[in-house]
Formats: C-alpha cells, sequence, structure tokens
C-alpha cells in the first residue's frame, strides 16, 4: 500500500512541476523547452512503471530490508 501511494505522489507532483512549468512559460511568453519538458515526464513515466509493478517493488524492498 506505501509503494503504491508513493507512486500515485510522484506522479501527482510530476504533474504539478509539468503544468507549473508551462503555465510560467506561457505567462511570460517564453519558449517552451522541449528537453525541459522531457525531463520534467522521467518522473512521472517512474512512477507509473512503479505503480504498474508495485507488488513486485513491495516485495524487492522487503527482502532489502531483511537482509
Amino acid at each position: 500500500m506505501l509503494v503504491r501511494f508513493v507512486a500515485v505522489a510522484i506522479i501527482g507532483l510530476s504533474i504539478l512541476m509539468e503544468g507549473l512549468y508551462l503555465a510560467g512559460q506561457l505567462v511570460h511568453h517564453l519558449a517552451i523547452g522541449i528537453v525541459h519538458c522531457a525531463l520534467l515526464i522521467v518522473p512521472l513515466v517512474l512512477g507509473v512503471a512503479m505503480l504498474a509493478r508495485s507488488k513486485a517493488v513491495a516485495e524487492w524492498l522487503s527482502g532489502k530490508l531483511d537482509e
């Protein structure tokens, strides 16, 4: 359950950061950087992957903590 919460939090934070970047660029009439947008999407992709594989991630973390 905690792994899913963390994954959703990462996804939400990534969407928030991307939205704030785009809004700031539009408000100040600046060009939107493709590389910057792509870098802000990386946590979103990792969060979705973590959410999709949450059971495997939880088992892996449990194994690491048990060692």
